[in-house]
Order: C-alpha cells, then structure tokens, then sequence
C-alpha cells in the first residue's frame, strides 16, 4: 500500500480543501483551513514513508561550472531543485559518474559544444526516481534508475545558472533516457553506464557494422571502446582494437579479436580493409585510422568533431551526435547489454561530490582505469 501514498496524499488535500468535507463534516471554513494544513502535513509525511525517500527540498547544493578553465572553476552552491515536466522525471542522485567530455567543455576545447557559463555539469547519473512528470505512466516513485542527461538543456534559475546537471542531488531526466539499474549493480556502479554505452552503441549503428564485418576501435580499452566492441560482437563482427599491452586480457575476456599495442608500431600498417572504424582517441589517430578502411567504409570519431574537414571521398564519415539525443532503441539496447553483464561496470576511482574538481584533475592526467565516479549519497554503494 505504501507505494500509493504519492497518488493518494493530494487527493486528501483537495478533499480537506473541498464544500463536500465541510458539509460532511460540519467544520467551519476557518477549521478546514486548519484541518487542511495539517491533513496535508500527513499526507507528506505518509507519501515520504512509503517510498522511503526524505521530502523533496526546494533547493540542494550542486557543483556550479562558472567560468571557463581549470578546475578552480567549480564551485559549490545552493541552486533550486527543478520539477519534472511532461514526460520527465526527476531523480535524487545517488552517484555521478565523470566523462571527458566534462573537462573538455569545461575548459571549452575546439571541436566541442560551448556551454553557457554558468553551468552544472555532468551528463551520468544514478539514484530513484523522485518524481513524475505528466503522461509518465512507466515508472513509479522509488525505482532505482541509471540515465543520461543533456548538458545543454534551457533549465534556467534566478541566479543565472544553467540547473540540470548531474553533479548535484536532483536531476530532471527525459524519461526516453532513462534505464532500470541492475538488480546486482550497485549505484556507483550504474553511475557511469549510461553516457559512454550510448556513445557506443550509437556509433556501431551509424556505422552499420554487421555480422561478418570487420572493425577497428582506437582506444579500444576506455570506457566508449570497450562498450562499442560488447555491440559490434554482439553483430558478429570481427574487432580489431588499439590499446596497451596491459590490457589485453581484459579485452580479450569481452570479446576483442585483435588488440594491436600501439605502443609497439604504427596501427595502420598493420591493419586493412576494414568495414567501420570508431576513433576514440583523436588527433592524427583520425586520419591514420580512415586509411585502414576499404572503400566506402564508414569512420566516426567520439575524439575531434572536425571528421567532415578531413574526410576522403572514398570513405562515409560520421558526425559524432549528443548520447541524451539518441532514439529510444539505441538506449534499450544499452540497457539491454548492461542488464545482462555484456557491458561490465569497471570503476576506478571515487571521490566525494564536493571533491569534483580533483576528480576532474585526476581524469585529465590519463590515470583512471575505468570509470571515476561522484559520490553524492550515502547510499551509492548500495543495491
């Protein structure tokens, strides 16, 4: 019965607030003012009981991104915590998982979208669902979700700032990009299944790999590559990948055919006529890795977004695109790869929410291996 209280609580509201309770109950208007307030106070109290979550608050502290740079830029503030609207949902944070493309923006790198400052970051999030917006009819209060969120959205405070980010305690979400967390998952780990599995999986798509195909990953080893090899063996194509030697055990161990050490020779003399190729490295690894393609193949690159400028006319290439804008397949089947342990949760390493700026600190000096993660509650390690 407990799970009910959300839907019952406002109806116990409008009824103590209605003609019909004073006729029934032959209370004055000044009583049922009295009996309202104190009707709706345990309606909230019941509602936060049975869902087992503490009553939303109207604001919350979040990491704020306010000027472009190095990690000094992120301050901790106070910020209101946003409604959910149609088809959204919004979710208390449990943990937060980091990206590269966090710093990137943060220092506003080419070939990466310009922000507006100020700014939460973060687009990898995992908690409960808090809320529900209108017309959502798939999810109830207290389900314990992973999602990605869009940095970009229009969500704007009194103080300027750009709200919906996810290092903070509350987040809206699309409710399209939102994903059931594993039974056996905790939500540390789910923190950092969403963004770059989308990334993947999208980029195996686009690419139109399919069974029999042979495709090269640069930086097979990172979090994007490895979730994108999980998919194109999930095709049945043959995957070559580019890392160091360290990792070859793992990466054979998901299904990796080759792993070339690019630390022992040029990749691109070693490799040819492949089908597709994904470029999660970037710099002259773009270019080095489009000749390894047969004619017509297809090449993206998640590393530089100037793709299009260097293109050669024997070859497709591929506009990277944003992971909280991809169709509801793409994000299924990410969840459908997660659920089933195809795509393994691999963190590195973890830092408090106030400590987003040395967690940053630590992405960019290339030292994690897997995924860095934010605490935000207490109950991240949790299941």
């Amino acid at each position: 019965m407990s799970h009910y209280w959300p839907q019952v609580a406002p109806r116990i509201v409008r009824f103590a607030e209605s003609r019909l309770c004073r006729q029934k109950i032959g209370v004055t208007p000044s009583t049922s003012a009295v009996l309202t307030r104190t009707l709706a106070g345990i309606a909230l109290l019941y509602s936060a009981m049975g869902t087992g979550l503490a009553a939303t608050p109207a604001t919350q502290q979040a990491i704020v991104q306010v000027a472009y740079g190095g990690p000094e830029v992120l301050h901790t503030q106070t910020v209101p915590v946003l409604k959910p609207g149609p088809n959204q949902v919004l979710i208390r944070i449990y943990a937060a998982g980091l990206n590269p493309t966090d710093w990137y923006m943060r220092r506003d790198e080419p070939g990466y979208t310009t922000v507006p400052v100020p700014v939460i970051p973060g687009g990898d999030v995992a908690g409960v669902i808090e809320k529900l917006g209108s017309g959502v009819t798939s999810w109830k209060v207290g389900d314990p979700v992973f999602a990605v969120i869009g940095r970009s959205g229009n969500n704007v405070g009194d103080k300027g700032v750009r709200l919906n980010g996810g290092y903070a305690h509350f987040v809206v979400a699309e409710v399209g990009n939102v994903m059931h967390k594993p039974a056996d998952m905790t939500f540390t780990e789910a923190a950092g299944m969403a963004l770059a599995p989308i990334t993947a999986v999208r980029a195996v798509r686009v690419t139109e790999v399919k069974k029999g195909d042979r495709m090269l990953i640069t930086g097979v080893s990172g979090a994007v590559g490895s979730a994108a090899a999980v998919a194109a063996k999930a095709r049945g194509a043959y995957v070559i990948g580019t890392a160091s030697a360290r990792h070859t055990d793992y990466l054979h161990s998901i299904g990796v055919d080759e792993v070339i050490d690019y630390t022992k020779g040029k990749f691109e003399e070693q490799v040819h006529d492949v089908d597709a190729v994904l470029d999660t490295v970037g710099g002259d690894n773009l270019p080095r890795a489009m000749t390894t393609l047969k004619k017509g193949g297809h090449i993206l690159s998640t590393a530089r977004g100037d793709i299009a400028a260097i293109c050669t006319p024997d070859v497709v290439c591929i506009l990277r695109g944003p992971a909280h804008a991809q169709p509801r397949v793409v994000v299924d089947e990410v969840e459908s790869l997660v659920t089933s342990g195809k795509i393994a949760a691999k963190v590195s390493k973890t830092f408090p929410l106030v400590e987003a700026g040395q967690a940053q600190q630590f992405g960019e000096q290339g030292k994690a291996d897997g995924k860095i993660i934010l605490i935000v509650d207490d109950k991240a390690d949790s299941k």
